[in-house]
């Protein structure tokens, strides 16, 4: 359902980004019913797929912890901000949803496949290991030329509390080779009890225990394990980690894993039949529905499944 929502007229100036951000938190903690226990932080408008308005994302934490993301839109004179989708039969219904996915994530598969499916996971996550066996077990031998499965990081750290190292350690074997990734993730989802058990059982030396297995990993890529080495030490890949899991708050997803497919957001590790049934919507997709863009990269990269 759309909701439109009339406010102040000096809540955006048309002339500038700029919000006034004060009113408009007033208006929204009001019509939203947050309470002060809940903080709010308004990014500046940026552009959206509707001619006249503007996107304004709005970041909720309560007690210190991320809580999600709510999209509003506001219009270029100030007057009207609503929430909500309005459908345009001559686009794509996801548009905006892919114009603000990531593209650049660790993936299998042609990258002019006719479908991508990126994946907001967290490597501490079991329902992310069931999904991701899935994934594994089914697309490559299916769809190998028609899909392509793009990986996220979305380690939710208060409830995960090894899911942010290991997520850092995924990239930094990335970097050299995205056939070690996917040997990384195979490996530690598979293993993902045994790695519970040595954080739950050596939490002092648990750091060490991830470097090593790690390393094990990237030496049987042939990678070079002091490069690897030293950007596990140094964190290196922090940043990158924590900008992934801005866009999936960014993106309003509440759990892991979370999947969009073709910009279709689909929440929770389906099975897969369900997955199947929605791979074969878009293969079918109509043809008065506007696919989604190009992609933008060229490249095309499809390891080998490791067994289970």
């Amino acid at each position: 359902m759309l909701t439109f929502i009339a406010a102040s007229e000096s809540a955006l100036c048309a002339a500038t980004p700029a919000v006034d951000k004060t009113k408009l938190e007033a208006y929204m903690r009001y019509i939203e019913g947050y309470t002060t226990e809940v903080k709010l932080t308004i990014d500046d408008p940026t552009p959206s797929a509707y001619p006249g308005y503007s996107r304004v994302v709005v970041h909720l934490r309560m007690r210190e912890q991320a809580i999600g993301d709510r999209i509003y839109y506001v219009s270029s004179d100030g007057a009207q901000f609503f929430s909500g989708t309005l459908w345009d039969l001559s686009e794509n219904p996801f548009l905006e949803t892919l114009e603000h996915l990531p593209s650049d994530g660790p993936s299998f598969g042609p990258a002019n496949a006719k479908v991508t499916m990126v994946v907001f996971s967290d490597f501490q996550c079991p329902y992310c290991r069931e999904f991701a066996k899935t994934v594994r077990d089914n697309i490559p031998k299916k769809y190998p030329q028609d899909v392509r499965v793009q990986f996220e990081q979305f380690p939710i750290a208060s409830m995960h509390p090894w899911s942010q190292a290991a997520a850092e350690a995924s990239e930094c074997v990335a970097e050299q080779k995205i056939t070690a990734f996917w040997a990384f993730h195979d490996w530690i989802f598979e293993h993902q009890a045994e790695v519970n058990n040595s954080y739950q059982n050596q939490k002092a030396t648990f750091a060490g225990y991830l470097r090593n297995q790690t390393l094990a990993i990237t030496k049987e890529q042939n990678l070079d394990t002091g490069r690897v080495a030293r950007c596990i030490d140094s964190h290196e890949k922090s940043s990158e980690v924590e900008e992934s899991v801005r866009n999936a708050r960014a993106l309003q997803i509440q759990q892991t894993p979370t999947e969009f497919i073709n910009g279709r957001m689909i929440a929770g590790a389906v099975p897969w039949n369900t997955l199947d049934a929605i791979l074969q919507l878009e293969l079918n997709r109509p043809k008065e529905i506007p696919g989604p863009p190009s992609a933008k990269c060229c490249e095309v990269s499809i390891p080998t499944v490791l067994k289970k």
